[in-house]
């Protein structure tokens, strides 16, 4: 097999690697050294140690000067977040209906009325919660509401 093949290959693969570590934008500057290696070696009549000497400086001036642009270009502004701890405080006090029952040891479904909405839900007083109930969300902690039966 000839070497640029070897370097596409390696950077097909680094590539699927980045796509199942998401945010890290580690493999994608690899992958783009190796790619940019297949292509001097694809059209340049180079000896492997100069190759992989040229894919060590690429991997390095990818990681000090492409991972941070990209860290910049898809990060998260504190405005978004800011969204979301807005959206689970619109949540507090709202009422639901209990669809699953909320057991001591397994959380049930809830639908919240307001917002047409189901998620998985756990009782706050750590007490059997039957189907058909409403509840009132006392809080919200990951993907999980903590409810009260309304009194």
């Amino acid at each position: 097999m000839e070497t640029h093949l070897v370097f596409y290959l390696i950077a097909g693969l680094l590539l699927v690697t980045e796509a199942f570590t998401p945010g890290t934008f580690l493999f994608i500057c690899f992958s783009l050294a190796c790619l940019i290696t297949g292509l001097v070696d694809q059209f340049a009549d180079v000896s492997l140690t100069w190759l992989l000497g040229i894919n060590l400086i690429l991997s390095t001036l990818s990681l000090f000067v492409v991972r941070p642009f990209l860290k910049m270009l898809f990060s998260i502004s504190s405005d978004s977040q800011d969204l979301g701890k807005a959206y689970a405080e619109k949540l507090l006090g709202k009422e639901a209906m209990v669809f699953k029952d909320i057991n001591t040891n397994e959380p049930g479904l809830v639908k919240l009325i307001d917002f047409d909405e189901t998620w998985l839900a756990k009782s706050s007083e750590k007490t059997h919660i039957g189907a058909g109930s409403c509840v009132v969300i006392n809080a919200v902690e990951a993907n999980y509401l903590f409810v009260s039966v309304k009194a």
